[in-house]
């Protein structure tokens, strides 16, 4: 299907679409779509439900972009399955609502075994030359690699050097589709892109940023980055709740707003919020639906946020 959207492509430091203009991207993260018609605690609402809402300016969501991580639905009923029944109809639900779609290979895994790079290059061999024509369609490579890690330089050059194949895969298929690439450490070694870039065209650098990362991280050499290539935080987020990750604990005051002020001093920065679930932390509603607001909660904030950017756009 040819999508109504234009289909984004890189230039310089920029996402830009077919007439040269600049395109930042706001957004959400779902829950995998297998999951969530499975599990999902939203009220009375079935995930397209879910993401019909979250996508409707009437409702107040200004959402151009939705990261769909896929894996439970892989797991569970295999891929060709997870393709025909949750990827394309989500697909096909983002662009009729002109929001791009992120299709995220959503694995948290070691990045350097063998087992991995089967399961990369049978989820790409699928799925890329499958969505390649979809113009709203981005790629995600691989949501989290996590180790080997504790030498930032040498592991982000490990890195580069094996998934340098997976770039080359994917692009063999699809050569215009945006593939955003993360990094070691669960996706917090990103700032080594600045020095070492991938090789290969319409490539985005994508990072995690909670709120211990925000603390501890280097957040000039992220941000330097971004005066190379273009700059995608597909996860963000936090909650201050005792039982939750130390990671992910923070509150709108000393996390959120700060955050915020960062991202908007990175012109060509976009982002997309995890997670727009009850249930999946850090979760911006509760199960009955209704929306998480004050200072220990994003979903309040995360609408907001969403709601100014699209307003200045």
């Amino acid at each position: 299907m040819q999508s109504t959207l234009p289909r984004l492509h890189v230039d310089g430091r920029w996402l830009k679409d077919p007439a040269g203009n600049s395109v930042d991207l706001h957004g959400l993260n779902t829950v995998d779509p297998w999951w969530g018609t499975q599990y999902q605690q939203m009220g009375d609402a079935t995930f397209l439900e879910t993401l019909d809402r979250l996508t409707d300016p009437d409702e107040g969501w200004y959402t151009d972009v939705v990261r769909v991580p896929f894996q439970h639905s892989i797991d569970s009923i295999g891929l060709e399955r997870t393709i025909e029944e949750y990827v394309r109809p989500v697909v096909e639900f983002l662009e009729a609502r002109d929001c791009y779609a992120i299709i995220d290979f959503h694995r948290v895994e070691p990045w350097n075994t063998d087992e991995i790079d089967r399961e990369v290059r049978r989820f790409w061999d699928a799925v890329a030359p499958a969505f390649a024509d979809d113009e709203h369609v981005l790629f995600e490579l691989f949501n989290e690699p996590t180790e080997p890690f504790g030498d930032g330089r040498r592991d982000w050059a490990a890195w580069r050097e094996t998934a340098q194949p997976w770039v080359d895969l994917v692009r063999s298929h699809a050569p215009e589709t945006p593939l955003l690439v993360g990094s070691p450490r669960w996706s917090t070694y990103t700032k080594y892109a600045a020095e070492d870039p991938f090789e290969g065209e319409n490539i985005v650098y994508a990072t995690h940023l909670y709120p211990t990362h925000f603390e501890n991280h280097d957040l000039d050499a992220l941000a330097a980055v971004a005066d190379e290539q273009p700059l995608f935080v597909t996860e963000w987020g936090y909650v201050d709740d005792e039982d939750k990750p130390d990671h992910m604990v923070g509150s709108t005051s000393g996390y959120g707003e700060p955050l915020r002020r960062y991202f908007e001093g990175i012109a060509n920065l976009s982002w997309t919020a995890w997670c727009a679930d009850s249930l999946w932390s850090p979760t911006m509603f509760d199960t009955d639906g209704t929306l998480r607001s004050g200072d220990r909660y994003m979903g309040a904030f995360t609408k907001r946020f969403l709601a100014d950017v699209a307003d200045r756009a």
